[in-house]
């Protein structure tokens, strides 16, 4: 079977986990091009397979990963496209990936939607991806193998709207606690925003943050996490919500 390469933008870990899950399927070598610190163009020979996760920010892929997706082009080489989110809701956003990759002339032969723990609200989908979800998403990577054997292309229609729901900003506070912080300068070489001055770690520019949660999953003391009224005040509503399990969707 060709090369695999898994490609993803994974703040919280969580995406890069179900990507991990489905490459290692794979026989395959792998190469892998992290998008929260890979920002060049690069193109893909027409013999390779391609694994792209993205996270799902309020309905959409997060503008930062779809930027730097868009400099990944293909030669009608395979993908097999994933959105990962936190048990809320998929609206357009794998719709939104499939159609960036076919622009970027990928041949898309599957795609799915999968569950994690949410990266925000951390009383929604606890444990997720579980057992089950790790079965289906082993039975998704063999079907995937299957259909690179026989060459065939998505045929699914994937649900979503044209035009994709507008980017929605949080209004949450990103807070760090500067008697716990190592000043380890981590947060600020991860954040795909640019949004943690160089020299002060202890700041983050909310003008510029997409509340992506890297910063917070990345740093070794704890100290940096949403606060403030409107978080607070979220919070038990959303978990309420969305507390109904939801199930991976697979479309071929």
């Amino acid at each position: 079977m060709s090369n695999v390469t898994k490609i993803y933008f994974s703040p919280s870990g969580t995406t890069k986990q179900v990507v991990d899950q489905i490459a290692g399927n794979f026989s395959s070598e792998k190469e892998t091009y992290d998008l929260l610190n890979f920002n060049s163009a690069k193109e893909f020979a027409s013999d390779d397979v391609v694994i792209v996760g993205m996270p799902v920010f309020a309905g959409r892929i997060p503008k930062s990963g779809r930027e730097r997706l868009s400099k990944l082009k293909g030669d009608n080489t395979k993908a097999i496209a994933v959105v990962n989110y936190g048990n809320a809701h998929v609206t357009d956003s794998l719709l939104e990936l499939v159609d960036l990759l076919k622009e970027n002339n990928f041949n898309v032969i599957a795609a799915a939607s999968t569950i994690s723990h949410h990266s925000i609200f951390s009383g929604v989908a606890v444990g997720r991806p579980d057992e089950s979800d790790i079965k289906k998403i082993n039975e998704f990577s063999k079907k995937c193998m299957e259909k690179i054997e026989s060459g065939e292309s998505l045929r699914s229609e994937i649900p979503g709207n044209k035009p994709y729901t507008d980017y929605k900003q949080l209004p949450f506070v990103i807070s760090c606690d500067d008697m716990l912080c190592a000043f380890c300068y981590d947060c600020v070489s991860i954040c795909p925003e640019k949004a943690i001055p160089d020299d002060d770690p202890i700041d983050t520019d909310l003008d510029l943050c997409s509340r992506c949660t890297a910063c917070i999953h990345i740093c070794p003391e704890d100290a940096r996490m949403f606060t403030g009224e409107a978080f607070e005040a979220k919070k038990p509503a959303f978990e309420e919500a969305n507390s109904e399990r939801k199930e991976p969707e697979l479309y071929f």
